[in-house]
């Protein structure tokens, strides 16, 4: 009897495992409809191609315009004076010198001009008999043959308006304000009783100066070629070089020497070439 409920419940055992794979069987086997919708999908045509994309539009040219120059000078420096600081003539003046320059602009606005300048020359002094309050002759040490010389040089800035003449040809007027020094090398004296030595001086002067200027092109928005007129004011004197100085001669006594001229004004003429950035 109880073998053959054992039999029986393991039949039942059996049957109902079977019942459950089979359920699996079906659940894992495709779907009459889900396999009709990706034959549906692998039949259908594909779409048209997309289009290519339109060309980029070329990239814009900004319009050129003169922004900067920069360049070198030659200059015709003229200092003017023969008086001290008393107001005595000083029986000596500066000659004019060949000068050489820097100069470099910017447009700030259209029309309106930033310029900084640098000149530079080595005046000879003219030296007439009692220059300088002495009887001797006034020699340059070391250069014992020649006269004696003041070097200047001036910087500053200033501002142009400028005027258009042309696509090439452009004028300005200028004003602005710099400074400018003097520098008396080394003198000899030499009198019946022997030779003495001056030392060197030097003076600075503040300088309005007032221009007029044009330029041209020689190759256009690269190369300039201008030419420039300036005169300018000097204003506050100082230094050691326009007022009286002492020495020591050759016979070992105090001697007092006359100053040297205070410059009133100077007028620069430049031609220069510039390159055009």
């Amino acid at each position: 009897m109880r073998t053959a409920r054992a039999l029986v419940g393991r039949g039942l055992a059996a049957g109902a495992v079977a019942l459950a794979c089979a359920a699996n069987a079906r659940a894992e086997e495709p779907t009459e409809a889900g396999a009709g919708q990706e034959a549906a999908a692998a039949a259908e045509p594909s779409g048209p191609p997309r289009p290519p994309l339109p060309p980029a539009p070329p990239v814009p040219r900004l319009p050129w315009g003169r922004h900067i120059e920069v360049g070198a000078d030659v200059a015709l420096v003229n200092r003017i004076g023969s008086r001290d600081t008393a107001g005595n003539p000083t029986r000596l003046r500066l000659k004019p010198a060949i000068g050489v320059g820097l100069h470099a602009r910017w447009e700030i606005v259209e029309h309106l001009r930033f310029s900084a300048f640098f000149v530079h020359a080595e005046h000879d002094l003219a030296l007439a008999p009692g220059a300088l309050a002495q009887p001797g002759t006034i020699t340059a040490e070391p250069r014992e043959d020649g006269a004696p010389s003041v070097r200047t040089l001036a910087l500053g800035a200033r501002f142009a308006p400028t005027l258009p003449l042309s696509e090439r040809a452009r004028s300005w007027l200028s004003v602005g304000i710099g400074y400018d020094r003097f520098y008396v090398g080394r003198m000899r004296i030499a009198e019946p009783a022997g030779e003495f030595t001056v030392r060197e001086r030097g003076a600075s002067y503040l300088e309005i100066p007032l221009g007029v200027g044009m330029s041209f092109d020689l190759i256009r928005n690269w190369l300039t070629i201008e030419l420039e007129t300036s005169g300018a004011f000097l204003l506050g004197q100082g230094g050691d070089a326009t007022r009286p100085a002492q020495t020591i001669d050759a016979q070992g006594r105090r001697r007092t020497v006359g100053a040297l001229p205070q410059a009133r004004g100077s007028f620069i003429q430049t031609l220069g070439l510039s390159l055009v950035l």
